[in-house]
């Protein structure tokens, strides 16, 4: 075989593998193999895929160490942010998201940064435990929303990133607020009946106080709030089961917390009606009633009742407005 013949041999040889298959050392390639001396001629090694039965199960897997992972960093801190060029005496308001929220999701959503630099106030957004479905959640009460009777303190918890937040030379300490939203809310009432000396105020926003003859015996009831739209189905302003499940512990409605807390500060027993809010964006006009106890030798208690609002009624802006409001005339 002459030199011109060889190179056409070994020119198809690299052209094809066994079995026919073109291969990356094809005619697009034929030059720069040749020049190295020729393809690899044995056929590629087959590996096999994981099936799907096994991507799932590495899947989960996976999903199990990122909860592991991530429940220590959740129960150790939460950040404190600081507005820039304020002098000292910052109040210091504390935002609890909902069943399956986060404290970013809740920031966000309210604009917490923008109104931490316009109006000046420090906050923290901390996030609860993970529970079995993935959702955050706060050991509020047993009306909300433990379902699975975890072992978490987050009483404790509120309590350090209080005491290690006042660290910060530029916060008041005597001007702490919680903010509440649904199980955030009921979070709110337990904290004002167990860490009452630590708060000046709570604003709950669709959540719901202890019921009757839970403890509840605060060395000094702060400041309560209770924000409530008359026409939620989730935590009803009437009182009733979360969800409307019957399954769960009954919670009592807003008008028997506020009284309750009412009793407890020293307050008269019929509520005034003070004034008029625009909280909802989606219903026209100011249609929250704003009913505030008289008389009270501790401090004072009020429910905003949101006309024709749902569950998420007052979870805005305006609320953040009205809220600042409210806490800066009782300084």
């Amino acid at each position: 075989m002459n030199a011109l013949a060889r190179r056409r041999v070994r020119a198809g040889a690299s052209r094809r593998a066994p079995g026919g298959v073109l291969t990356a050392c094809g005619v697009l390639a034929l030059c720069s193999a040749l020049a190295l001396g020729g393809c690899h001629r044995d056929p590629p090694v087959q590996r096999r895929g994981p099936t799907p039965r096994e991507e799932a199960a590495a899947l989960l897997e996976q999903a199990r160490r990122d909860v592991e992972q991530a429940a220590p960093e959740v129960r150790e801190g939460a950040s404190l942010r600081l507005p820039s060029g304020e002098a000292g005496a910052l109040p210091l308001l504390i935002f609890l998201h909902g069943l399956g929220g986060s404290g970013e999701e809740l920031s966000r959503g309210l604009h917490l940064v923008e109104y931490s630099e316009q109006l000046g106030f420090a906050y923290l957004a901390p996030d609860g435990v993970v529970d079995g479905s993935g959702r955050r959640f706060w050991n509020a009460s047993p009306s909300c929303c433990n379902f699975e009777q975890r072992d978490v303190d987050h009483i404790g918890m509120l309590r350090g990133w209080i005491q290690d937040a006042l660290k910060n030379p530029r916060l008041d300490a005597g001007r702490v607020y919680l903010v509440g939203y649904s199980n955030g809310g009921f979070l709110a009432h337990r904290a004002a009946c167990e860490l009452g000396s630590l708060l000046r105020g709570i604003y709950s926003i669709g959540g719901a106080g202890p019921n009757p003859g839970q403890a509840c015996k605060p060395e000094r009831g702060p400041s309560i709030v209770e924000i409530h739209g008359d026409e939620d189905a989730i935590v009803s302003f009437e009182g009733g089961h979360l969800f409307a499940d019957r399954r769960r512990p009954a919670h009592p409605s807003s008008e028997a917390t506020v009284r309750a807390w009412s009793k407890r500060n020293g307050c008269g027993a019929q509520p005034n009606v003070r004034a008029d809010l625009d909280l909802e964006p989606r219903i026209p006009g100011a249609e929250t009633q704003v009913l505030a106890f008289p008389d009270c030798t501790g401090n004072p208690v009020e429910l905003w009742r949101i006309r024709g609002g749902g569950h998420a009624a007052g979870l805005s802006r305006l609320t953040v407005l009205e809220i600042w409001q409210h806490l800066q005339a009782r300084k």
